[in-house]
């Protein structure tokens, strides 16, 4: 058997191994949020379609202030008849409340097995924050894909702005500690109160007293202070965390930004057929935050000393080396 042939087999037994790992670690230790999650989606699609049936021409929306062209600013096709609008990008927004969930039930977690090996885990109101923002964002994007209000657009606008500044008060929290060469597994009362205060003083000026014009070149120049950080935490301390989830959220954010770009500029809205590029940019956004969150969390974790994560892997290892011998044997 060729040198190429055998990488290639070997390659393919690695990831089938990986693939298989994974199904049975979502499905023992997610199980409850996965049913969680997706009742909860099929239960929110439900009530899109249920309410529009009910209140379809009551003009419920007509008294509060919208813009004259919104019908018309996104690609998926908008009945202003309906009570909720654009179902599809409203609907999209489920990703939200299906992480913010996950993450709420981490902090829960991370508080009852006591787990301290890094700054999320230690200080559990990360998880918390990050799991309420998500619910904000969840809020404020339905109502404003279900209305088209102004109102509601400066709601989700400011739920964006809550979201680029979450990773920059934790790279900025865990830089100062790398600075200072202090660890980051430890509670951290009085620095956490001080980033509270900064960046609770940053997004409420970005909501409510920055226009428009000065608050994206703002938002960008967060994201640059963000990858800057990360960048200067990778070099200080290499092999502390698991890149494959930076690649994912990177190659995420991408993705989201490029949909995003595409809806604005009217690509691709009749090829989509009813998946319009917004309602994409959510999902893919939705995911960035997701791997964002197990990025900052794979840090110092040792998976050595993860029992389940142990037994799940012996067990999916013993599987394909089981298909592996049964196609063997069939060859011969």
């Amino acid at each position: 058997m060729s040198y190429f042939r055998l990488g290639y087999m070997t390659w393919r037994f690695r990831l089938r191994r990986h693939l298989v790992f994974l199904r049975h670690l979502f499905w023992e230790a997610y199980r409850e949020r996965m049913l969680l999650s997706i009742v909860a989606t099929i239960l929110f699609a439900s009530l899109i379609s249920i309410l529009n049936k009910i209140f379809y021409g009551h003009v419920i929306w007509e008294r509060f202030y919208t813009e004259g062209d919104i019908n018309r600013f996104f690609c998926e096709y908008t009945d202003m008849g309906r009570l909720i609008r654009q179902p599809v990008n409203t609907f999209t927004n489920f990703i939200y409340f299906v992480i913010a969930i996950y993450c709420f039930t981490k902090g829960m977690e991370d508080i009852k097995k006591k787990r301290a090996y890094n700054l999320i885990t230690a200080n559990r109101f990360y998880s918390f924050t990050l799991s309420a923002i998500l619910m904000y964002t969840f809020i404020g994007s339905t109502l404003f894909h279900s209305s088209l209000i102004e109102f509601f657009s400066k709601m989700d606008f400011s739920a964006v702005y809550s979201i680029t500044l979450f990773p920059a008060m934790y790279f900025t929290h865990r830089v100062i500690l790398t600075i200072q060469n202090k660890p980051t597994n430890t509670r951290r009362s009085k620095e956490r109160l001080l980033m509270i205060a900064i960046f609770g003083f940053i997004y409420a000026i970005l909501t409510f007293n920055l226009d428009m014009s000065i608050v994206h070149p703002a938002v960008a120049s967060i994201v640059f202070l963000i990858i800057i950080a990360g960048i200067y935490l990778e070099r200080k301390q290499p092999g502390h965390t698991n890149k494959d989830y930076l690649i994912a959220c990177i190659v995420s954010i991408l993705l989201a930004g490029a949909l995003f770009e595409m809806d604005i500029r009217k690509m691709f809205c009749n090829d989509l057929g009813r998946i319009s590029p917004h309602s994409l940019w959510h999902i893919f956004n939705g995911m960035a935050i997701f791997f964002l969150y197990l990025y900052i969390r794979s840090e110092n974790y040792d998976e050595t000393q993860d029992q389940l994560r142990i037994r799940l892997m012996q067990k999916a290892h013993q599987k394909i080396q089981g298909k592996q011998k049964t196609i063997e044997v069939k060859a011969n």
